[in-house]
């Protein structure tokens, strides 16, 4: 018996505090990180919209929560 992965299982979320604590090499690292989460997710068929973090991350804005 096989239960989907999802984006949720794998999304690793940041406060604001965090997001700014990490430098700038840490923050290109995460976005790159999430968005081929997302990439290799699509691949395998996940359906559903794109979450809202990772809008912001292909748009160059600060994903913390």
């Amino acid at each position: 018996w096989q239960v989907p992965v999802t984006f949720e299982d794998v999304a690793v979320y940041l406060s604001r505090a965090e997001w700014e604590a990490i430098s700038e090499e840490q923050q290109e690292l995460y976005r790159s990180v999430m968005l081929d989460v997302c990439e290799l997710l699509r691949s395998l068929g996940h359906p559903g919209p794109k979450p809202d973090i990772l809008y912001w991350l292909e748009h160059g804005e600060e994903p913390w929560v």
